[in-house]
């Protein structure tokens, strides 16, 4: 067994053993999920009062969706604003992040609480619906919200004509807004896992992939860069750790709803295949030995693959990767069992 397969096994126990020493995960969990499906009718109501603006696009967090029902704005990948539904009012704040914006991109519009057909709100997505960079003051600390932004606006494409990957949306919350699933735990740094409560850190991309009953669930690492010092085998470790956390959260006592808000209509599968996918931008570090491997435990799978892809003005262009639309695999998979 070569150091990889060694990792990604001891990955995946350390993870059952975190979460099975740190059981109050499960509760908690199965709260979010029973809040949630609560307010999805009235999430889904309030988003027909108005309209996405693209490049502005819809997030809600778990906290909003379970509890304030505020969708939060965000221009590459960063909250430029929050929106708020307050009696059939669509009100627009900048309040919390007016700093930022200013550094970041520029835009000294203020808005607070200004309805979003006022001149105000115009204003301000005017400023943003030319495409500007981030300013130099602004550092690179949102580089990987920004390539996850562009790559969710590529997977969320209804139409193939201009898809570079097909077959593949993104999941959100009540079908309408993008969000990032939490976890319980700190996996920045697989050689620290840890167990972080609510604290932990979150999916960077979960989608479904593949077509009618063959969809299946993928966890998605984006890093922004590919070099030797972050090797996609590094990114793989740490996705592999989330899969591990949604694999028993579907088989916790909130698993059945939780597989419903992730879209899917019929009962959660007997035998679940989970996709883990390295996303990175393509260079001559491409790593793709770990493709279509397997790691079983108990009755369930997840399958290691790549997604390395190019851009250019803030889209993606070229996409190499070894995802296959969730088909049957080959005869030349490595399985490695855990359990």
């Amino acid at each position: 067994m070569n150091n990889f397969i060694l990792e990604c096994n001891n990955t995946i126990l350390e993870v059952k053993r975190l979460l099975k020493e740190n059981p109050e995960w499960i509760s908690r969990y199965e709260k979010y999920a029973e809040k949630i499906d609560k307010n999805l009718d009235r999430i889904r109501t309030d988003k027909m009062l108005f309209r996405e603006w693209a490049p502005l696009y819809l997030y809600m967090n778990i906290n909003e969706a379970k509890g304030s029902l505020i969708f939060s704005l965000r221009y590459l990948g960063q909250d430029v604003a929050n929106l708020k539904i307050r009696k059939d009012k669509i009100l627009l704040s900048t309040t919390k992040f007016d700093t930022k914006n200013q550094r970041d991109f520029g835009c000294i519009i203020e808005v607070h609480d200004c309805e979003w057909r006022s001149k105000e709100a115009k204003n301000f997505r005017n400023h943003f619906s030319i495409y500007c960079k981030r300013t130099k003051k602004s550092g690179k600390g949102n580089e990987e919200h920004r390539i996850e932004n562009l790559l969710i606006t590529e997977f969320s494409k209804k139409k193939s004509i201009d898809k570079i990957l097909w077959n593949i949306q993104p999941v959100k919350l009540a079908g309408i807004s993008r969000f990032q699933m939490p976890t319980p735990l700190g996996a920045s740094s697989i050689k620290n896992l840890k167990y972080c409560g609510p604290s932990g850190g979150g999916i960077d991309i979960l989608t479904r992939i593949g077509t009618g009953k063959g969809v299946k669930l993928c966890v998605m690492e984006v890093k922004d860069e590919n070099v030797i010092k972050e090797p996609p085998e590094k990114a793989i470790l740490q996705g592999l750790a989330y899969a591990t956390f949604i694999r028993e959260l579907l088989r916790s006592e909130g698993g059945e709803a939780w597989w419903k808000l992730f879209g899917f209509k019929g009962d959660l599968q007997k035998r679940l295949d989970l996709f883990v996918t390295c996303v990175m931008p393509d260079t001559s570090c491409n790593d793709t030995t770990f493709a279509n491997q397997i790691y079983e435990i108990e009755t369930d799978r997840f399958h290691l693959n790549y997604i390395y892809f190019q851009e250019k003005d803030n889209r993606a262009t070229d996409i190499v990767t070894s995802l296959k639309q969730c088909r049957l695999m080959s005869s030349e998979i490595i399985t490695n069992s855990v359990i």
